[in-house]
């Protein structure tokens, strides 16, 4: 018996061209996922074949292929995913346990992933502590809150991956062909749906598909009322079309008729896609369930640090929480078979959909389960995956008459040529941009517009060279600019009243540096090697880098936290050559280090300026300095 499951495991991996996850294997053999595992070690020992493990799962190792490297990407991945488990296990982490999940050894674990993982939490006060190789993550839950929300919203991209999501929520489907076919619908229809409208409106099909297939039609049950007419919009003909394109592939494609409540929920997610405001869905649902979905969104975003979740997420959101609220009083769901996989891979994202669907569920009375948790995770997490990259990428709006056949080949242009500094969020003629004018970091148009505030590169309908060096020069700026703007963020968080100090008289920069270098000392912001080594920078160079302020800085030692210590005086402080009024030690944690140069360029750039150091030299107070400052 055991020897046909491994040979089953084989002959499955052999005509695999990819990894397979554990849990797949498990499900396809109809034995645990710790069996897989075992069946994995017994195959190797025999010294045939050769079962290797990727961050996909395991695979065949091809004949002549050499042992592989353990890449950056992969170390990432185990260190994000241990992180994980000691995040969501209450009893502690067994170290064997999560090594057999991740592939690895436990020596792997405890040599190479925790250490990493301890300087992760020593930012956020936690700890990790060990008893007979269980391990458990200590500290506040107010400060695991804070890494849950750092987790599920940087380095997404090794961490949460929509497609890669979608996938585990819906096994056996073609997502990228699903997805493909849907863009090119879009395309036929002409509107343009950005990457987050797109897997939106797929996730919802995919649930239609599924439920559809499984005989559960909306239709029979007692659905609360959707009105029969779409709500009046600027692409009403548009909108309607792609729903019925939809609906022809539905049938072509799967032998699937879509009954009328499905019809209308596919037409709202379209329209709520392409025309973003309230007043339209408020004709379908209740202003009182969207306030509630709003309201919840926001304590979920304090309670985990989280960026802002935008209206447009809260409204097309609010339209999936609208049909799992009449799904859970019908009792229905799609069942998810690995919805367990899903908690556990991205447990940070899945954490805030538990606390999400607990409020809602306790709003509204009703029960959801770990499937719709899930659901609810994939549309968080695509948010903040998406939030993530237009942070990183610049943000642009592009208008044009139509979303005809010249439109989209300046779209998809503009898209090729940018495709790693440039999110096109939407693309729209000129009478709608003007009525909603949609938050963006500039435009990029081939229409006439005239008296616009946000930077506006002006194209031909066909782009030039010329058009493609206006916009690269125009990611230029606004990269500067967002530069500046994060150096003064930072500059702002390194000023602390009590670091603050005025007319504080001293014979030289040495007396005042030890002045000051013991204020930080006795705040726990520095220690006595980090001032030693500010002594030692200013004997190799002085510090006075304008002709009223002194920067002194260490060589190599880091701060305790990151600080400037400020002194202020009237009269001027003999620095060397020079006759300064202001003094600003810096200091700066290893963590935070790479935002030291733009600080530091800020602070000189701002002294630099007459008019400014004379406004800072008539402040008397650490509040009129940082008005200043900023």
């Amino acid at each position: 018996m055991k020897n046909d499951k491994q040979n089953e495991l084989l002959r499955f991996l052999g005509r695999s061209d990819r990894g397979v996850p554990a849990a797949t294997l498990a499900g396809i053999l109809g034995v645990s996922q710790r069996t897989v595992r075992n069946y994995v070690r017994e195959i190797n020992a025999r010294g045939g074949p050769q079962i290797v493990s990727t961050h996909e799962g395991y695979r065949l190792q091809e004949k002549g292929e050499l042992p592989t490297i353990e890449s950056a990407s992969e170390n990432r991945i185990r260190v994000w995913k241990t992180l994980s488990y000691l995040l969501t296990s209450k009893d502690g982490m067994d170290i064997y346990e999560i090594a057999d999940n991740l592939y690895v050894s436990a020596s792997t674990i405890v040599n190479s992933v925790i250490p990493q993982i301890k300087g992760m939490v020593r930012d956020y006060d936690l700890r990790i502590e060990s008893q007979k190789y269980r391990y458990t993550l200590k500290g506040s839950e107010q400060n695991k809150r804070r890494l849950i929300g750092h987790l599920a919203t940087q380095d997404v991209y090794g961490f949460f991956s929509s497609k890669t999501a979608l996938e585990q929520l819906f096994p056996g489907r073609d997502i990228h062909g699903v997805m493909q076919k849907l863009y090119d619908t879009c395309q036929q229809a002409k509107l343009f749906l950005n990457d987050y409208s797109l897997n939106n409106l797929l996730v919802h099909i995919l649930v239609i598909l599924i439920r559809l297939e499984s005989d559960n039609d909306l239709s029979e049950k007692e659905v609360p009322a959707v009105p029969d007419n779409l709500p009046a919009i600027a692409n009403r003909e548009e909108v309607v079309a792609l729903a019925d394109l939809i609906v022809e592939t539905f049938a072509q494609d799967y032998g699937i008729q879509i009954p009328a409540p499905d019809y209308q929920q596919i037409m709202m997610l379209i329209a709520l896609s392409v025309e973003h405001e309230t007043a339209d869905i408020q004709q379908v649902i209740d202003p009182e369930f969207i306030n509630n979905i709003m309201a919840i969104l926001v304590a979920l975003s304090k309670r985990y640090c989280t960026p802002a979740f935008s209206n447009d997420f809260a409204l097309q959101f609010s339209v999936h929480m609208y049909y799992a609220f009449q799904r859970g009083i019908l009792g229905l769901s799609y069942p998810n078979p690995i919805a367990g996989q899903f908690k556990t891979d991205y447990a940070p994202i899945y954490d805030m959909a538990v606390y999400f669907t607990h409020r809602f569920a306790s709003i509204y009375r009703i029960e959801l389960n770990e499937d719709e948790i899930a659901f609810v995770a994939f549309h968080i997490g695509a948010y903040l995956e998406n939030t993530t990259h237009t942070t990183e990428r610049i943000t642009c709006i592009i208008l044009a008459e139509s979303y005809h056949t010249l439109s989209q080949t300046l779209v998809r242009e503009v898209g090729e040529n940018f495709t790693d500094r440039l999110l096109i969020l939407d693309v729209m003629p000129l009478n709608r941009y003007l009525q909603y004018r949609p938050a963006c970091d500039f435009i990029i148009t081939a229409l006439p517009l005239e008296g616009e505030r946000r930077p506006v590169v002006k194209v031909s309908p066909i782009l030039t060279k010329q058009n493609i060096t206006a916009i690269r020069e125009m990611l230029d700026a606004i990269d500067r600019q967002r530069e500046l703007e994060s150096a003064r963020s930072f500059l702002k968080q390194l000023l602390h009243k009590e670091l603050y100090f005025r007319n504080v008289c001293f014979a030289d920069e040495t007396d005042c540096i030890q002045f000051l270098g013991q204020k930080c000392i006795d705040n726990g912001y520095a220690t006595d090697a980090f001032v030693q080594d500010v002594l030692l920078r200013e004997s190799l160079s002085c510090t006075a880098f304008t002709s009223a302020l002194a920067v002194p800085h260490a060589v190599s030692q880091y701060a305790e936290r990151s600080f400037i210590c400020v002194l202020h005086n009237d009269m001027p402080i003999v620095w060397k050559d020079k006759r300064i009024h202001f003094v600003l030690m810096i200091g700066i944690t290893q963590q935070e280090m790479k935002y030291f140069k733009d600080a530091f360029n800020l602070i000189v750039e701002l002294f630099s300026s007459t008019s400014r150091t004379l406004s800072l030299l008539k402040t008397d107070s650490f509040e009129e300095f940082c008005e200043q400052m900023y």
